[in-house]
């Protein structure tokens, strides 16, 4: 789970390039699979274009002169193999909004 919160605040920070604002948010997300836990991931950088939205999660792609488009292809399968998933939203000018969705751990009992 490390290197999925690694990947996603890399994207952001590069993203917003000079500076902006970075924003992460836990919260309990109640779902027909049980509890879950959701984490949202924001920045203020230029947003993602639509047609590059469709395709972010592509092992491959990428839009980086240096990249390997795999961050974010890792990042989805790592949710997935703890039973969650991710999903984007973007806003041309404004920023993206990554949200992560994974079951809550249970409590040990004492």
């Amino acid at each position: 789970m490390e290197q999925v919160i690694v990947n996603l605040i890399t994207n952001a920070v590069q993203a917003m390039g000079e500076g902006g604002v970075l924003s992460a948010k836990l919260l309990p997300a109640p779902s027909d699979q049980g509890p879950m836990i959701e984490l949202r991931i924001a920045d203020t950088g230029p947003g993602i274009p639509a047609h590059v939205v469709e395709r972010i999660f592509d092992p491959f792609f990428t839009t980086k002169k240096d990249g390997t488009g795999l961050g974010l292809a890792i990042t989805r399968r790592i949710l997935a193999a703890h039973k969650g998933g991710i999903w984007v939203e973007s806003f041309p000018g404004a920023g993206t909004v990554f949200t992560l969705r994974v079951p809550a751990a249970e409590s040990p009992s004492l």
